[in-house]
């Protein structure tokens, strides 16, 4: 059951995150992570503070603990939970890169993950211990027979028909129809997260409406647990009812709203940012066609390049204000407009030849982190006797796989292999400290987002970890409750020592690592020239190295990366070359010195090196060479152009300087400064 409780919470995640495609910028990736986030960060986290909150007042007060719980079932704990929910979220967007790169889409994609983590959580500690209680329905799904409204759990049918299901719901006495109700946790905090979305991003007097969603959602909550505590209260169940209907449509509406405001930004900051578009979207061409088209020639892995890039570029365009990229986005603009000039070299057909699966592992064999393997063996390993619990014997069919696990030494064995996972959660929390570091110079904020989510589930696991061992060590046995009366909707009531073990075995899938994270933490550490190929490539993950290998194949002089129709087309580079040159002569006040740009301009000569052109002369006499991406295909043969021009203008008594057209690898920018010097080398947009 614990199986068809895990799916019902990823299909609705997942629901949004397909109907949030034209407007998303964050992985699909990430937001599955939010969901772990809500399991080990946010549910450990709120049991803690309303431990807190109950046994202090219980304290304070002399009243019984029961009372106690059950008066802040609804008073204080729907305010604890909706706001440790949305902790993570406004934590991570804190940083100035993550708050600017995320539309409003993608606060409601991660607080629906949040929120749908919290629920699975609930689910799984009330109900996933019950296998040998539970009752099959006729209709499908499973019944805990406690009550005449007991407890059910929705089976696939149930689960793959409804929005956004939750894990477990209730069966009415002789209800003969079961259906998957909608998921509150997720709803809540979904809403909560597009209020948080305006108050992170509006402006002015808008920000006030995003403290409503902030309020409505506790309300709601509160009413929600306050039926459930008083079920003779005719007019509270009646309201519940009537919401609980609409519930489902809240995320929809949502999500709406925040594309709507997305979509809209996107349109507007288009035009004002250069060398964000494609040469087939500036000649006219729509983005989607233009897009579609490049995804097509080599399925799936330029479908995946093509996606990212628009997600890449929606982070970028998110944070337009003024007509300007927000300041500190420099480094992110440069990684875009690389990309863009990778994708137009590579749009052809005979840049994808021979591009199959073994040369994508190919090219990120070594940029991953060796030992990467080992810590997917080893945790793999750790999670098998988890995995046979809440997995395998969760269905009534195998109720004596838990049965093994909860008697005899089957709760040492779990105990165990919980020692050894808190031993590799905490070896992980160090690694991701050391992570946090090393991607602070990366432009990307969804990799820093990943490494701080990341954080919230180690500490959860570890936390979790920590206490259990804490509360074995006073002599409470493996399979006895940790912890009496605590409301999670009651969920941890009866919440034994080694199925805490088991979730926190369980967390280690949330630290398997990424590609893209391991290539952005190695382009960090990459030597000086590298470094920002090897930075912008990190957005892409191993796919970048597959796009620049690509666009070299499809790259067969200085304008082929300009050249949608292929880069034998002499008039066409002729154009793209003449086009330069006239925008560096006015730029420059200079002239081009073979009277016709485009053409061959000036020979100079260096002995025993050979000759190169200089294209432009400036106003005050410079030689001035003029270039694009693809002198980043021959770094050798660059550099050597390069100390010809330097050696003959300084024969002649004049500055050496190089123009290169934005999206220009920086990889070949940095070698022209070494050469030439940091004052010599420009950038400039055609």
């Amino acid at each position: 059951m614990a199986l068809l409780m895990v799916a019902a919470t990823v299909y609705g995640v997942a629901q949004l995150l397909l109907l949030s495609s034209p407007a998303r910028s964050v992985r699909v990736s990430t937001a599955l992570l939010a969901i772990a986030v809500g399991v080990y960060g946010c549910g450990v986290a709120a049991a803690l503070l309303e431990l807190a909150y109950t046994r202090s007042v219980a304290e304070a007060t002399g009243e019984p603990l029961t009372k106690v719980v059950e008066t802040a079932s609804y008073t204080v704990d729907p305010v604890i939970e909706e706001l440790v929910k949305l902790a993570p979220l406004l934590l991570v967007a804190w940083n100035v890169r993550v708050r600017r790169q995320w539309g409003l889409t993608d606060y409601v994609v991660l607080g629906a993950g949040l929120g749908a983590g919290f629920g699975l959580l609930e689910a799984v500690t009330r109900y996933g211990l019950d296998a040998e209680r539970a009752i099959s329905h006729p209709a499908g799904g499973w019944v805990i027979p406690d009550s005449l409204r007991a407890p059910y759990i929705p089976g696939p049918e149930q689960v793959f028909s409804a929005w956004f299901p939750a894990p477990q719901g209730t069966l009415e006495l002789g209800d003969l129809s079961p259906a998957a109700g909608t998921s509150p946790h997720l709803v809540y905090t979904a809403l909560a997260a597009l209020g948080l979305g305006v108050l992170l991003r509006a402006r002015g007097w808008i920000r006030v409406l995003g403290i409503l969603p902030l309020v409505a959602t506790s309300a709601l909550h509160m009413l929600t647990n306050y039926a459930a505590a008083h079920p003779t209260d005719r007019d509270a169940a009646s309201r519940v009812d009537t919401f609980e209907g609409m519930l489902w449509a809240v995320p929809l509406v949502c999500l709406v709203v925040a594309m709507v405001a997305d979509l809209r930004q996107v349109w507007r900051a288009k035009p004002v940012v250069p060398g964000v578009l494609l040469h087939a979207e500036r000649a006219g061409r729509s983005g989607l066609s233009v897009l579609a088209g490049y995804a097509a020639w080599c399925v799936p892995w330029s479908t995946l390049i093509a996606l990212r890039f628009v997600r890449l570029r929606r982070s970028l365009l998110y944070g337009v204000r003024g007509g300007a990229p927000y300041a500190g986005a420099e480094a992110l603009h440069r990684t875009v407009a690389w990309t863009a000039a990778q994708i137009d070299a590579s749009d052809r057909e005979h840049a994808w030849r021979g591009v199959d699966l073994r040369t994508v592992l190919r090219a990120g064999r070594g940029l991953r982190d060796p030992r990467r393997k080992w810590f997917v063996v080893v945790s793999l390993g750790l999670m098998i006797p988890a995995l046979a619990l809440l997995l395998v014997g969760s269905f009534p069919a195998n109720a004596e796989v838990q049965r093994h696990f909860g008697s005899g030494n089957g709760p040492y064995i779990l105990v165990g292999f919980g020692i050894a996972g808190l031993l590799l959660t905490g070896w992980q929390l160090v690694r991701l400290l050391v992570a946090w570091r090393a991607t602070l110079a990366l432009p990307h904020g969804e990799v820093l987002a990943i490494i701080r989510l990341r954080l919230w589930v180690a500490f959860g696991g570890g936390v979790t970890g920590v206490l259990l061992l804490l509360r074995l060590g006073d002599g409470v046995a493996p399979d006895a409750p940790v912890i009496r009366n605590l409301h999670l909707l009651d969920a941890l009531n009866n919440f034994l020592a080694y199925l805490g073990f088991a979730l926190m075995l369980l967390a280690l899938v949330a630290f398997l690592p990424g590609g893209g994270l391991a290539l952005a933490t190695t382009g960090v550490t990459a030597g000086a020239v590298t470094t920002e190929v090897a930075v912008h490539a990190a957005a892409l993950g191993t796919l970048g190295v597959v796009l620049m290998a690509a666009a070299a194949d499809g790259s067969g002089g200085d304008t082929a990366a300009d050249n949608p129709q292929g880069a034998t087309d002499p008039a066409r580079s002729d154009a793209v070359g003449a086009a330069r040159e006239q925008k560096v002569a006015e730029l420059t006040d200079g002239t081009v010195p073979s009277g016709a740009p485009g053409k061959p301009g000036l020979k100079v000569t260096k002995p025993g090196a050979g000759t190169t052109d200089v294209d432009v002369i400036g106003g005050d006499g410079s030689y001035i060479a003029v270039g694009g991406p693809a002198k980043a295909r021959n770094l050798a043969k660059f550099g050597e152009k390069c100390h010809i021009l330097k050696y003959a203008a300084e024969q002649n008594g004049v500055r050496a300087q190089i123009y290169l057209e934005q999206g220009t690898p920086e990889s070949a920018l940095n070698l022209a400064r070494k050469i030439l010097g940091n004052e010599n080398v420009h950038v400039f947009v055609r």
